[in-house]
């Protein structure tokens, strides 16, 4: 568990967008990228406001700033150099490499760009870091997030005048809502279509080989599941397939009919930077030996039941049962004790059947056996659970844990067990862990990639590091190319 303080993610409020007078909304704007007339009920105000307000949450949410500041500078003048030669270069641009694992790079209203480390490490090229840097820097100068929010208030709009002709919709009114809060950011086919002409458009007037583009699409091709892994037809997805992503821009060099072999690539130049760069899960943010969850850098520790499927987010570790009617998190609670925090969750309109505040595992503790059902006039189960607060240092910790009503039975005395399990980590060599790490080789030789593993092998498996070179096994390296292997990584095995 990073369990890096902070909020979630904060979703657009399209209630407060809403309170906008209708005067002042644009409905003639011009798009800059594009120079299409669109209606928008954001201006570019509004657009900076939001972004700025979620900045830090987003930031948090994904681990944090990457601790390397030549590595951040780095990124922050690529992306610099794209706003440059964009439709907005006088937007408060901020470019940050955040530390998560996933493959991934998004981007908020108003300029607030992020990369993860995870895409990172597999890229090759400047000239693909360029194009993720330009795709995204696409959605903010097409300005797709304020045409989401304008999609939705006008849905707002018809939902308002339906609640008062009908009375299901005004009785789902709330679930409505928070489904359109949720999708806020997620961008239509057509928006990704053209964030990637845009970042091709950013590469070209930035003399980085558009043919980047094209290999990043073809890296998230390699280390994405297909639609059919995922079992929906390709049109359903909220991105384009990286396949036909590949084919559009290949389409575009074509028809632009120009010479790009003097535009940069710039492989050794993105290179020399990730030497050292974490690869894969960091253990020092949380790791797990089966069910049992250690975090060495806050000396915790918490054992999950048996058979339970768990994972570990930058805010909470969550576990659950494999008939998904059982669920458990750990996380930071925003209070100074745990006699407050208990308070505080009992104001919530749960029934408390039983609590108490006592001494668990050496440590000062709060907990509650509680029950909840849903609002009157709202469809759901009833529920049972207990939660846990805890005292460790400066920080309380929420162990939460519940049920279905119907299941509490047999499920109860599981999630009593796991939760009261919650305690310091003791033992000094759970504590002593790092990451794996990728260190640079310059090939003396021409060899094949295979060549390449058993000459300077990994700590990972080398299905691994072929990805994260985007070479195939017996593809032909030549001499003196740069080549990335994967060591260190230390982790108690029990």
């Amino acid at each position: 568990m990073k369990l890096c303080s902070g909020k979630s993610v904060a979703s657009f409020s399209l209630i407060s967008l809403l309170t906008v007078s209708l005067f002042q909304l644009q409905a003639c704007a011009v798009n800059p990228a594009t120079g299409e007339r669109e209606l928008s009920f954001v201006n570019e105000v509004q657009e900076i406001q939001m972004g700025r307000q979620s900045d830090p949450a987003a930031t948090a949410q994904f681990g944090g700033l990457y601790p390397d500041q030549e590595l951040q500078d780095y990124i922050t003048g690529l992306g610099m150099s794209l706003v440059a030669v964009s439709e907005r270069p006088n937007l408060p641009w901020s470019f940050k490499l955040v530390d998560h694992e996933l493959i991934n790079a998004f981007a908020l209203p108003g300029g607030f760009i992020y990369i993860t480390r995870g895409i990172l490490a597999n890229m090759n090229s400047e000239a693909e870091l360029v194009g993720v840097l330009g795709h995204e820097v696409g959605h903010v100068t097409a300005r797709h997030a304020a045409r989401q929010i304008t999609q939705q208030q006008i849905g707002m709009i018809g939902l308002i005048g339906g609640s008062i002709i009908s009375e299901t919709v005004r009785n789902n009114t709330e679930s409505i809502l928070q489904a359109m809060q949720l999708l806020s950011l997620r961008y239509s086919r057509q928006d990704e279509a053209q964030a990637d002409e845009l970042g091709y458009r950013y590469l070209v007037r930035t003399e980085h080989n558009p043919e980047g583009l094209t290999a990043v699409m073809r890296m998230l091709q390699s280390t994405s599941p297909s639609a059919e892994e995922m079992g929906v037809p390709g049109w359903m997805l909220s991105h384009p397939d990286p396949g036909d992503r590949v084919a559009a821009n290949e389409r575009r060099i074509a028809r632009a009919q120009q010479d790009f072999s003097d535009f940069l690539s710039g492989r050794d130049q993105l290179l020399s930077h990730l030497d050292g760069l974490v690869f894969g899960e960091d253990p020092r943010q949380g790791y797990f030996i089966g069910q049992r969850f250690i975090q060495p850098q806050l000396a915790l520790e918490l054992t999950f039941p048996q058979n339970w499927t768990t994972q570990n987010s930058p805010q909470s570790v969550q576990a659950a049962a494999p008939d998904r009617d059982a669920v458990m998190q750990l996380s930071i609670a925003e209070t100074n004790s745990p006699q407050a925090a208990l308070s505080g969750f009992m104001e919530q309109g749960v029934t408390i059947n039983q609590n108490s505040s006592q001494t668990l595992n050496g440590l000062d503790v709060a907990w509650a056996d509680f029950s909840a059902s849903p609002p009157e006039g709202q469809s759901g189960q009833p529920v049972r659970g207990y939660v846990l607060y805890a005292a460790s240092g400066d920080t309380v910790y929420q162990v939460l844990g519940y049920t279905l009503a119907e299941r509490w039975e047999t499920a109860g005395p599981v999630l009593a067990q796991s939760i009261m399990s919650f305690q310091p980590l003791r033992d000094d060599r759970y504590r002593d862990v790092a990451p794996h790490r990728i260190d640079l080789v310059r090939l003396p030789e021409s060899m094949t990639a295979a060549d390449f593993l058993r000459r300077y092998p990994s700590s990972v498996d080398n299905e691994a590091v072929l990805l994260a070179n985007q070479v195939s096994e017996n593809e032909r390296l030549e001499r003196g190319r740069l080549m990335k292997r994967i060591t260190g990584g230390r982790v108690p095995e029990r």
